[in-house]
């Protein structure tokens, strides 16, 4: 066995890891506040680096990145307010179905806007402006992390801890975990509910737009396009491993099918064609099986 292809695959399945755990722990995090299954949490993340990548036209793309939260806060509060607040305390498959429909919807509108091409991300041209973020690609001993690699461990991760963090010490944190045991009671006790809802949308999108960044290229190699709403689908798998109510297990999942995905094409690959893909999926039916509400889940026993 080599060590350094192991060490090298290890830290990349790890970065990989880190980007999925900070968007499926946005997907938790409204899940938590909501109850809602946001089954957009794919378009979200193609929406956040399309303004990533229309904000690098103009700006450098770290500077882009930074002003693209803000703007991905403003949509995921909107798209809480407009579309998903008047379906609260519907009929379950109602409130799903139109979710699916709110992916559609932005599916078709991304197509609108930004058209079917995959785009490349910066300034066309490229002495104008950064068309990435700066190389941190390095080889220590024949380990070669990717400049990728490097600034998801250094951003993506941090970015999900301090967001676990903030769930637990902070006020907001408090008022979440109290609207999400029952809004009814929260708004009896005088929490604004209705905002701290808005608010985990909004958290929601800016993780999403900083992990469509990133898997467009902000850090190298491609850009935005309709291939990220492919990407965006692990989130699933990571959501239902980690616990569908835990926003830390979401990120221990994250790294852990960041791991399986990596090792599953190094070792698999070429006797499996496309395993690494699948996998993910597989895992999700073995836990559905097995231990249905996740490794952090709560176990919920109801009568029926």
């Amino acid at each position: 066995m080599d060590l350094a292809l192991t060490l090298q695959t290890l830290v990349n399945g790890l970065a990989n890891g880190a980007l999925y755990a900070v968007i499926a722990a946005g997907f938790v995090l409204v899940y938590r506040a909501t109850g809602v299954t946001n089954f957009a949490i794919s378009e979200f993340l193609l929406i956040g680096a399309y303004l990533t990548y229309t904000l690098s036209l103009f700006l450098p793309v770290l500077l882009a990145m930074l002003l693209a939260l803000p703007a991905a806060f403003v949509f995921g509060v909107l798209v809480e307010r407009g579309f998903v607040r008047p379906l609260l305390g519907r009929n379950v498959v109602a409130v799903i179905m139109a979710t699916i429909g709110l992916a559609a919807t932005l599916d078709g509108a991304a197509l609108i806007v930004w058209g079917p091409d995959q785009k490349a991300m910066g300034a066309a041209d490229i002495a104008q402006l950064p068309k990435e973020l700066p190389n941190l690609a390095f080889n220590v001993g024949g380990v070669f992390l990717s400049s990728k690699a490097v600034w998801s461990l250094i951003l993506a991760l941090p970015i999900a801890i301090f967001l676990i963090a903030m769930l637990k010490y902070t006020r907001y944190g408090i008022l979440l975990r109290a609207v999400s045991e029952s809004e009814t009671a929260a708004l009896a006790l005088g929490i604004n509910a209705p905002g701290v809802v808005a608010i985990a949308w909004g958290i929601s999108a800016m993780m999403a737009a900083i992990g469509g960044a990133f898997l467009a290229g902000a850090a190298g190699g491609g850009g935005p396009g309709q291939h990220l709403i492919l990407l965006g689908l692990v989130v699933f798998p990571v959501a239902i491993l980690g616990g569908f109510d835990s926003v830390a297990g979401a990120v221990v999942a994250g790294l852990l099918i960041g791991l399986v995905e990596a090792f599953s094409q190094l070792y698999l690959e070429t006797l499996l064609p496309g395993i690494s893909q699948a996998i993910p999926f597989v895992i999700v039916l073995l836990v559905l099986m097995l231990r249905p509400y996740g490794l952090f889940g709560q176990h919920r026993i109801e009568r029926v």
